[in-house]
């Protein structure tokens, strides 16, 4: 028996598509084979012999004949629109100008008539590439050929290709002498029967709709009022009735000049669109919002809502403490983070390109050198900024806790477990990071529960019998050396292995000893503006001092010194100040390197004749801080015949050398450490 076989040609895919998928939703596949070739293939997919060779469109014929097998038929499809996805055509308003965009001007014509023929009761104009229409059209219709609708067209509705007509089909069956055409009718029916039905759905459903969205805006916490284009009010929900004080008025339908309280109407009226602002209304301040309705690019009228701001600012401080007291809140970003070195500058590109990943992380460093900081910043570029960020420090909570906290319990698990169960961290988590620093002060019996969940991502309460699966990045910190601790037996060496998949090791601050000066202008900006104080500075020989620290605290250790200058300083800060020197032993190469400075400086006084002078500078400003006058009438006592001017000078040299803190206005000068170290060199010299 010879094989039934219709073969589709066309110039595009999408059209080949199209009919293919319609010969398999009403059953011609199962009575006929179905080919579909465009025609730029024909040179090298030849057509089946025998075949029915079905074309798109009368424009390709003179295109496909001379690749037509001897002996098969050839015929040009009438075409339909695809009534399946005609809803959206039906939402168009009546009487508004549509144009119907195809690829050239005769299926532009054709797509037109079959429009109006389906009932489509608007203006319709046909256009392909260059045509002229009318310039206010904003609405664009068109069967699969999107890319041909002119820039400017507001709206498009895409129907997809047009299908093949029911008379083509029959056509076809009538070809091969087959009796099944009354199964495709059937099923085309069927369709249509189907969509009749959704669309009756949608009518009565339209009532409940409305009614169901109105019970809905009475119920959120905003009041709202809609008006339309005359300001009439078409719509207000309880919240604005209870607002504005409406019982018992009647308010839809009327005009909102005449039913709203005028001071009321005068606020509203002065707000601009699609713009937040406070608003002063009956001794209380509200929040507003107005919005254009607009369809079709026709204005409809405007929609307000508004809310007292205190009900706002609860709100938000309510949500701020519920996720802060529970750890959830990831603060601090990259950009927080500072650092010109080298190595870190290295540390914080690796973890910007880990941030991208679900992959465990392992912080390394000292106490100090910012490890939890690192990794809210990780969590807060990563694909889980949005989840939950949960810290546990491991050294912070008891052993008896930990666990219980870590992973919860259900209710009646110990004696004093609250009703109910708790969640545990790794719960609170889900979707999110949890952090787990000082990881190398977890015990074994931790240890080993640890290792299950990152094997496994599941979790099991205390006193459960579940397993609860989690979905969580894990980021965990230690000060210690893990692989030490491996060896020594006092961490598992799985559990290192499991954690230490993306490590970073963080430099301690004195090998990047070059962000030391922003470190400490940032910590001087911060604790100046905490303690609602001046800004102050730091003398050359303060920050050198700094520099040359070992920072055993790291950046904690050095805020906590600017903390303190804040607290004590004036307006300059001097090594006097410096909290960590008066705890360091005396250091003897320190020591040579100071007497080498003062050897230096009494040279340069004696061979400017006035070492003497200087000397007795040192001494009286020993005794306290003194001003100029004062010190002239001292010196002179002494005999030392020194003018103001004179005197100005060499305070100046002894400034220079740092020998000295010159003070503002009144407070006079007074001697350094570094002074009081040379006046103690020349006491040794004699």
């Amino acid at each position: 028996m010879e094989k039934k076989t219709v073969t589709f040609v066309a110039k595009m895919d999408e059209f080949l598509q199209s009919v293919v998928s319609q010969c398999h939703e009403l059953g011609i596949s199962e009575d006929i084979h179905i080919e579909a070739i465009r025609v730029d293939q024909l040179p090298f997919r030849p057509i089946t012999p025998g075949a029915l060779v079905v074309l798109s469109t009368k424009s390709i014929v003179a295109q496909v004949e001379s690749y037509l097998p001897q002996g098969s038929k050839l015929i040009v499809a009438k075409r339909m629109l695809p009534y399946h996805n005609l809803r959206e055509m039906l939402e168009i308003p009546k009487g508004v100008k549509v144009l119907l965009v195809s690829d050239t001007p005769e299926t532009a014509q054709e797509n037109v008539e079959l429009l109006r023929a389906s009932g489509m009761d608007f203006e319709v104009y046909p256009y392909s590439p260059g045509s002229d229409y009318p310039p206010d059209v904003e609405i664009a219709v068109t069967p699969g050929e999107a890319e041909h609708v002119p820039v400017h067209i507001r709206k498009v509705v895409d129907i997809g290709f047009r299908i093949i007509d029911l008379s083509t089909l029959l056509a076809i069956y009538a070809h091969f002498n087959s009796d099944n055409f009354q199964k495709v009718t059937a099923r085309a029916m069927q369709s249509l029967v189907y969509i009749t039905k959704e669309l009756n759905k949608e009518i009565q459903h339209a009532h409940l709709l409305s009614k169901y969205l109105e019970a809905i805006v009475n119920r959120i916490e905003d009041a709202v009022i809609a008006f339309d284009e005359s300001e009439i009010v078409r719509f207000v929900n309880q919240k604005a009735v209870d607002s504005l004080n409406l019982h018992g008025i009647q308010v839809v339908g009327e005009k909102s000049v005449d039913c709203l309280p005028q001071d009321f109407y005068e606020s509203i009226r002065q707000c601009e669109e699609n713009e937040d602002v406070l608003v002063d209304w009956a001794n209380k301040t509200y929040f507003f919002r107005k919005m254009h309705i607009v369809m079709e690019g026709s204005f409809l009228g405007s929609l307000i809502l508004f809310r007292k701001a205190a009900d706002i600012e609860k709100l938000e401080h309510d949500y701020r403490m519920r996720l802060y007291s529970k750890g959830l809140v990831a603060k601090y970003q990259f950009d927080d983070i500072y650092g010109e070195s080298a190595t870190f500058q290295q540390v914080i590109q690796i973890a910007r390109k880990i941030a991208r990943s679900n992959s465990t992380v392992l912080l390394l460093g000292e106490t100090g050198t910012g490890k939890e900081l690192l990794a809210q910043a990780i969590h807060n570029a990563s694909p889980r900024r949005r989840e939950p960020f949960v810290g546990v420090n491991f050294a912070a909570i008891s052993e008896s806790l930990l666990e219980s906290e870590l992973f919860g319990y259900e209710e009646g698990a110990f004696t004093g477990a609250r009703k109910g169960g708790h969640i545990g961290w790794f719960e609170l988590a889900h979707k999110g990071t949890i952090f787990l620093d000082e990881i190398g002060d977890a015990s074994g019996a931790i240890q080993n529960r640890l290792l299950r969940v990152l094997q496994e991502r599941q979790i099991m309460r205390v006193g459960g019998n579940k397993v609860i699966p989690t979905d969580i990045r894990v980021i965990a910190a230690t000060n210690q050396d893990l692989q030490r601790m491996v060896q020594e037996g006092t961490f598992r060496a799985d559990l290192y292995y499991r954690l230490n998949i993306l490590p970073i090791h963080l430099p301690p601050l004195r090998k990047r000893r070059e962000d030391i000066p922003w470190l400490v202008d940032h910590f001087v900006k911060k604790y100046s503006f905490d303690l609602r104080r001046p800004p102050f500075t730091l003398s050359n020989e303060t920050m050198k001092a700094l520099l040359d620290y070992d920072w055993p605290g790291n950046i904690r250790e050095l805020e906590n010194v600017v903390e303190y200058l804040a607290h004590i300083v004036d307006d300059e800060a001097y090594v006097c100040h410096l909290p960590f020197l008066r705890e360091v032993s005396h250091d003897p190469l320190q020591a040579a390197v100071m007497d080498q400075e003062c050897e230096g400086m009494i040279a340069e006084y004696a061979k400017r004749g006035f070492l003497e002078e200087m000397t007795a500078i040192l001494h009286q400003l020993k005794q306290g801080g003194q001003g100029r006058y004062n010190l002239v009438e001292q010196l002179q006592e002494q005999g030392l015949q020194v003018s103001s001017q004179q005197l100005r000078y060499r305070l100046k040299l002894l400034q220079q050398d740092e020998l000295i803190h010159v003070g503002k206005g009144r407070q006079g000068s007074q001697i350094s450490s570094k002074g009081e170290s040379f006046l103690a060199f020349l006491q040794s010299t004699k």
